[in-house]
């Protein structure tokens, strides 16, 4: 799952292009300026290529300046980092160390390596 944010800037017509962006599925309007014609809009997808898709619809709407990704969180990269995380603090974790004999000095691999 993909989430993500976009600034929209629209010239004219514009309550009618807000109510065609409200109307894409995926899309959720949450902060909108008529008089800069500026709106800020959350995409929610299934990954990038879905994510890239609602952003390029978006901009084919008529009167739509600009559209630019301004904000993007993945879940799939989170999961990654985890994992990557994981791996490498887990060996450190030893519930046989007693957590009182552990001295930190700034950097847990410093620790593992001693």
């Amino acid at each position: 799952m993909n989430i993500s944010s976009a600034i929209v800037y629209i010239k004219k017509n514009f309550s009618q292009r807000v109510e065609e962006i409200e109307g894409i599925e995926g899309c959720e309007v949450h902060l909108q300026d008529e008089e800069k014609g500026v709106v800020i809009v959350s995409i929610e997808a299934e990954g990038v290529n879905q994510e890239m898709k609602i952003l390029e619809t978006i901009k084919t709407i008529p009167d739509v300046l600009e559209a630019h990704l301004h904000y993007s969180y993945s879940e799939e990269e989170l999961d990654k980092a985890r994992e990557e995380l994981s791996f490498q603090v887990s060996p450190i974790l030893d519930d046989e160390i007693p957590a009182e004999s552990v001295c930190y000095s700034g950097s847990v691999y410093h620790q593992m390596n001693k």
